[in-house]
């Protein structure tokens, strides 16, 4: 069940204060009120760089898998080589575990 977070609270910041409080919360990808509260409540605020990249190869390697598959289902191509796929699949890997071992 989802909190109901119905307290506002505010506080005062400098204008410089704010600006590297706006530049970490971009970088987060998160709220202001999510970055903030996982700020003060001690909880993790990661940061992954490259993420967006490796998430675009992802949907394009997904795209393509399913346009094999349809041709494949429907009778157009007999045999598939997924040879240079599987390449990629395994570079995407290894920079997933590059940025979980950099986290952690």
């Amino acid at each position: 069940m989802k909190e109901n977070r119905n307290c506002i609270m505010k506080f005062r910041a400098t204008e410089e204060e704010k600006e590297r409080i706006m530049k970490k919360v971009d970088a987060s990808d998160l709220s202001i009120s999510e970055h903030l509260r996982r700020c003060a409540l001690d909880k993790p605020v990661i940061v992954m760089e490259g993420v967006d990249r490796i998430a675009h190869e992802l949907r394009a390697i997904g795209n393509n898998l399913n346009q094999i598959t349809r041709a494949v289902n429907s009778g157009y191509i007999q045999a598939v080589n997924l040879q240079e796929t599987e390449e990629v699949l395994g570079q995407l890997w290894q920079s997933l575990n590059s940025l979980q071992q950099s986290v952690l």
